[in-house]
């Protein structure tokens, strides 16, 4: 079964121990931000110590010791202890290196500063044809969170690369390993550009977002396209045209919640799903109820009951019916709770729950629960949920699949989650990296649009001054400065080009702060994608605990009875018969909840199916593409204003008079 314990980590994996530890000092593991944040079984979306929602740490729950997620790469650098044999270590190889490793240094270290940019290493690594992760992890054990490498730490990143490059593809690299085989270590494969070329030309010839003519037009099992290139996209990365008339759209599914139909082909009518997106906002209701109590305003865009209020707890209650009903749906995940929380905890909480909402709503399945239009609908919802008993029963109990549906699952299926299963650590990983450096970027965007409306102030200030400081235009009286009625032509000329400048650096300012939305958006984009490689990690976690039952245990029971039963046939005891009847009864109970549960383990297997294929795989396709297509699309408006500010400034600023 895919639930059993799995190798981790595919190829190209490398240990990302602290460059050149100091002695007797183990190598840390890759220091993995989810590592340490796998949610209790059958609880949805627990994070332990990480906060998903924000750059922030949650100060809930700290109870992870510290000392075993250290990041390496603070520590001093120090040389590794030699190993017998090999030219004294590490130190032996930065002290003589090979002659490649300073014709490679020499080539990149075009100013002579004694290092090399980050951005030139990473050019030149990218031609090892390692796998980007491994390049990443190399990096990151020799940069140490800087902008640039010294000459040391860049032939030590040679080095990994060669280890790397020699190793087997499960093998984990570590400083140490490295220390010991450089006796026998390789030179590197690497493809840098000839010396008389820009170092720029190091990198290798990039197809962009082409992928193999084979992997566009070749169907999936499922007869998926994901390349459908035709809606314009949104802030959140989807496509904003929706079906006539604005009515709420139903999913198209047959009544077994399957996308197949009954002859067990995919229903096509599925295809293109973010052509219809439902929409809701979420936004937070100034007044409080009570003393802390926040309410949200909830609206969608299909459904006509216009806006509801909703408290958190509401939201809890809806993601408590939903894991109720659908075990084995994806089912995102809810923000957590915070005492006394912030403004900018509350912001981070309202988009999260945004993201939910919005995740169900366009669940094909889920998006038509009654509980969920309830949610989205019921003006008294307090009063609804006092005098309703809402039904939980799992899905499984009431949809039923016929033979050519249950013919559609794959035999294979486990191996096909399996392959997801051990990839899910790897990419949720990337994805909370994604994350977290995008809001380091937003911050200093941030700063960067208050810093240029500074830059206007202050210029704008010098202009205004210009005058008073020239002997021409301004004249020393009673002790006061005065300016006279004429100013020379030079000071009128010097302060018009400053405004000028001002102006600029003031649109400079507006600009920025387009761009501050655009990297918000894509923020939001990127974690509509992280959550769903999260949804897909509490789905497995609640496969392995709800999807247990007790057939093997009946069936047995069952054997026994009927063994019984045999034996009081034959010894015809009075009143055998009475006894007999008893047991056959008992049997017959427990073959009809033996042929209930079996029905339900192939239901269980077609939701995992579907959530796998039809759900999960156009997902992360169609938000994944659409999502950075958008955000390119708004990067070059957005360089090409700037640029039209200051090509602007530059014609007006020909006019400035020099002497």
């Amino acid at each position: 079964m895919f639930n059993a314990p799995r190798r981790m980590g595919g190829g190209g994996s490398i240990s990302s121990s602290a460059f050149l530890t100091s002695p007797g000092m183990s190598s840390s593991t890759y220091n993995d931000p989810l590592a340490f944040t796998v949610p209790a079984p059958g609880v949805s979306g627990g994070f332990g110590d990480l906060d998903p929602w924000s750059a922030v740490p949650s100060p809930a729950r700290s109870g992870t010791p510290r000392e075993s997620i250290e990041d390496p790469r603070e520590r001093e650098i120090q040389p590794a202890p030699s190993s017998s044999g090999s030219r004294d270590g590490l130190n032996g190889l930065i002290n003589d290196p090979p002659a490649i490793y300073v014709s490679l240094f020499d080539q990149l270290d075009v100013s002579s500063t004694g290092s090399v940019s980050l951005a030139s290493v990473h050019r030149l690594l990218a031609t090892s044809r390692l796998p980007a992760l491994a390049v990443e992890k190399i990096i990151n054990l020799t940069s140490r969170d800087k902008s640039s490498l010294a000459r040391q730490e860049f032939f030590c990143a040679l080095a990994l690369v060669a280890l790397a490059q020699s190793s087997s593809p499960d093998d984990e690299i570590t400083i140490e390993r490295l220390s010991a085989s450089i006796p026998n270590l390789p030179l590197p494969d690497l493809k840098p550009a000839s010396p008389s070329h820009d170092h720029h030309a190091l990198s290798p010839p990039s197809n962009g977002y082409d992928v193999p003519h084979q992997s566009v037009t070749a169907s999936t099992s499922t007869g998926f396209d994901a390349w459908d290139s035709t809606p314009h996209t949104n802030a959140n990365g989807f496509s904003d045209s929706h079906q006539p008339g604005g009515g709420h759209v139903s999913s198209g599914y047959s009544a077994n919640g399957s996308a197949f139909r009954s002859d067990g082909v995919l229903d096509e009518s599925q295809l293109g799903y973010w052509k219809r997106l439902e929409h809701v906002e979420v936004a937070l209701i100034t007044e409080k109820e009570g003393w802390f109590l926040q309410k949200y305003r909830v609206e969608s865009d299909k459904r006509s009951a216009g806006a509801v209020s909703r408290r958190y707890s509401d939201f809890v209650w809806l993601l408590d019916c939903l894991v109720k009903r659908y075990p084995f749906r994806l089912l995102p995940s809810l923000p957590p709770k915070r005492i006394g929380p912030d403004a900018s905890f509350l912001e981070a909480r309202r988009k999260a729950l945004k993201r939910f909402i919005n995740f169900l709503v366009n669940h094909p399945v889920m998006k038509d629960d009654g509980a969920l239009n309830v949610f989205l609908t019921e003006s008294s919802f307090e009063a609804w949920r006092k005098r309703t008993k809402v039904s939980t029963d799992e899905e499984s109990s009431s949809k039923k699949l016929n033979s050519a549906q249950e013919m559609a699952i794959p035999s294979d299926l486990d191996e096909k989650l399996g392959i997801l299963k051990d990839n899910l650590p790897s990419i949720l990983g990337s994805y909370q990296k994604l994350v977290l450096l995008s809001e380091k970027s937003l911050a200093r965007l941030i700063n960067h649009s208050a810093d240029s409306s500074r830059l206007a102030l202050s210029v704008n200030s010098v202009s205004e001054s210009l005058n008073k400081s020239c002997f021409k235009c301004s004249t020393y009286h009673n002790g006061e400065i005065s300016v006279t009625g004429d100013s020379c032509s030079l000071c009128q000329g010097v302060s018009k080009g400053l405004l000028d400048v001002g102006e600029s650096w003031t649109r400079i300012a507006e600009e920025t702060e387009k761009r501050v939305a655009i990297i918000t958006n894509h923020i939001e984009s990127l974690k509509y994608t992280r959550d769903l490689y999260l949804a897909f990690r509490d789905l497995f976690l609640r496969h392995e605990k709800l999807s247990k039952d007790n057939v093997d245990a009946l069936r047995k029971k069952v054997e026994g009875r009927n063994k019984k039963i045999e034996g009081l046939k034959n010894a015809a005891k009075p009143g055998w018969e009475v006894e007999v009847d008893k047991l056959v009864a008992a049997s017959d109970q427990d073959s009809s909840t033996i042929n209930t549960l079996l029905s339900r383990r192939v239901f269980i297997r077609a939701c995992m199916w579907h959530e796998l294929s039809v759900v999960f795989h156009s997902r992360q396709a169609a938000q994944t593409t659409l999502g950075w297509r958008e955000f390119t699309n708004y990067q070059i408006e957005g360089v090409q204003r700037l640029q039209s500010v200051w090509e602007g400034l530059k014609e007006r600023l020909e006019g400035m008079p020099i002497e």
